[in-house]
């Protein structure tokens, strides 16, 4: 705890006025951040089919159509905000808030295409922070950030494609499945058993 900040200036002088609030990294979401690498990152390295077993209905597609995209929108950029926190970086060369927002429109148009669950974008962030994709060096950018999220998302990619071709080979090894007939019954066959109705001797009504 910073005491410094907290003691009363005893002098008469007005404050000079701020710029800006400073931002500050809240303590939920060291908490939440902490619990989700616990559970999707171990030894280093990500659990992606732990990611990917995540139900759609709980990725940010389906939460954006439940909840709004305004509200998904700003938990995003609560996201992003927490990790350009982190960046050991002068303010100014950060995202401002108009850059913030619109990187948030972009993060949130990768997890439509992508299917990402807001897990997959805390555990990218955490590991950008800890420099897993290369580091900022001089300037944090949209376009740097959605870069690196590029790289995190072929990784993903590559073990969804993994997956889904050993599923593929698993379903090859029962064989062709069974008809229900022994042959394609033909339309003429049918129509021959079909009940047929007089429409001439219907009553009216």
């Amino acid at each position: 705890m910073n005491y410094k900040n907290n003691i009363i200036a005893l002098d008469t002088k007005k404050p000079k006025k701020t710029t800006g609030k400073r931002y500050v990294r809240s303590l939920e979401y060291e908490m939440l951040a902490n619990l989700t690498l616990q559970q999707f990152v171990k030894e280093d390295a990500v659990e992606f089919e732990s990611l990917l077993s995540i139900p759609l209905a709980n990725r940010v597609p389906a939460l954006a159509k439940e909840y709004g995209n305004k509200r998904m929108h700003k938990l995003i950029k609560l996201i992003l905000q927490e990790f350009c926190a982190s960046v050991p970086l002068p303010k100014s060369k950060k995202l401002t808030e108009t850059k913030a927002s619109v990187c948030a429109c972009d993060l949130m148009i990768a997890a439509q295409e992508d299917q990402l669950a807001l897990e997959d974008l805390i555990v990218f962030f955490e590991r950008a922070k800890g420099g897993k994709y290369g580091s900022f060096k001089k300037l944090l950018t949209h376009y740097s950030i959605m870069e690196k999220l590029e790289t995190y998302r072929n990784d993903r990619y590559a073990v969804y494609t993994r997956i889904r071709d050993e599923k593929e080979v698993y379903l090859k090894g029962y064989g062709p499945v069974d008809r229900t007939a022994a042959e394609p019954t033909p339309i003429g066959e049918l129509m021959k058993k079909a009940t047929v109705i007089d429409l001439t001797k219907r009553k009216s009504g």
